[in-house]
């Protein structure tokens, strides 16, 4: 807007010469390019599309912890616990349709992550699943089948392994589980040439909005430097020292989780993509091997460490066939 109102009293004090007129039409393009983000263009359009699917947004105050989540469909209760670095709805929105038909799904921003965050400056594992199985409470739902992603799968395995009871059946995708070790970690840092996760996950430039995306994708794609921008505006400026402070966390207990209390007993799905460069599919291997005979390794070919989004309609159909 700055921009007309400084263009305008001049167009009003001067005859519409065509000089006038193109500084004019100048300043107007330049405004419509400023007002048009296609990142949360994008965000109103996965919103409606989740409306479309008979789900409905809502905000609650649990304790410290202020949390946006999804809510709709009917049947019995799966939860989908997003990745680091997103929002739920662009990590789920073409599952959703799908497992909506027979399941009442709760789909939840993790704290500090879309619109959710806490008060108490508890950037552990524990706090995050204290804030899930607060809302479930909160939902009147005592037991639930989970998914989760990458750090959304380890919080759906820790959920399931210290809190049994609520935990009916289990998917995890591309996530480590108990099993990750230090090798692990110094493996990955050597295969992208960094020296900390945090430049990976946590971009604070255009290059690294695309090595995210090389990150996540089999063959990713090509985002201008524009829409690279816009991304780092709309996704990495907020909450940004939380995140930081959450990976940091996370990377000081990895290698204990295995020393934490309980074991999965559930039913698990462990989806991966066989071209998964942050936890190689060997991981996979080694998780269900730790799991034992109720884990069943499905790998997806072509596909890199988001093969909900690379190949959505696969891992739907996974989904579907395994909560059925």
């Amino acid at each position: 807007m700055q921009v007309l109102q400084r263009v305008l009293p001049l167009l009003r004090q001067a005859p519409l010469r065509p000089s006038a007129m193109l500084l004019f039409g100048a300043a107007l393009v330049l405004e419509l390019v400023s007002a048009c983000n296609v990142v949360r263009l994008g965000e109103r359009q996965l919103e409606r599309k989740l409306e479309r699917k008979g789900l409905r947004s809502d905000r609650v105050q649990l304790g410290d912890a202020n949390m946006l989540f999804w809510e709709g469909g009917e049947g019995r209760p799966v939860v989908l616990l997003h990745g680091f670095g997103a929002s739920a709805i662009w990590q789920w929105h073409e599952q959703i349709g799908p497992l909506a038909r027979d399941h009442r799904l709760i789909v939840p921003d993790l704290l500090w992550f879309g619109g959710s965050w806490s008060k108490r400056r508890d950037y552990t594992i524990d706090h995050q699943i204290e804030s899930v199985l607060a809302l479930l409470d909160h939902l009147g739902v005592e037991q639930a089948d989970f998914v989760g992603i990458s750090y959304g799968g380890i919080l759906a395995h820790e959920i399931a392994a210290m809190h049994p009871e609520r935990v009916n059946r289990l998917a995890i995708l591309d996530s480590p589980g108990r099993v990750y070790t230090e090798a692990d970690y110094a493996g990955m840092l050597a295969r992208f040439n960094v020296a900390d996760v945090g430049e990976l996950m946590i971009p604070d430039t255009p290059e690294q909005v695309q090595v995210l995306l090389e990150l996540g994708y089999h063959k990713p794609p090509k985002a201008p430097r524009w829409v690279q921008n816009q991304v780092l505006e709309v996704m990495y400026s907020r909450f940004r020292g939380e995140k930081e402070l959450l990976l940091d966390t996370l990377l000081a207990t990895l290698d204990e989780l295995d020393e934490r209390p309980g074991k999965v007993v559930q039913e698990t799905l462990l989806i991966w993509g066989r071209q998964d460069r942050v936890f190689p599919v060997e991981i996979g291997h080694r998780l269900a091997a730790d799991l034992g005979e109720l884990a069943e390794l499905r790998i997806i070919d072509d596909a890199g460490h988001a093969p909900n989004l690379e190949h959505p309609h696969v891992v739907a159909d996974m989904l579907v066939e395994f909560f059925r």
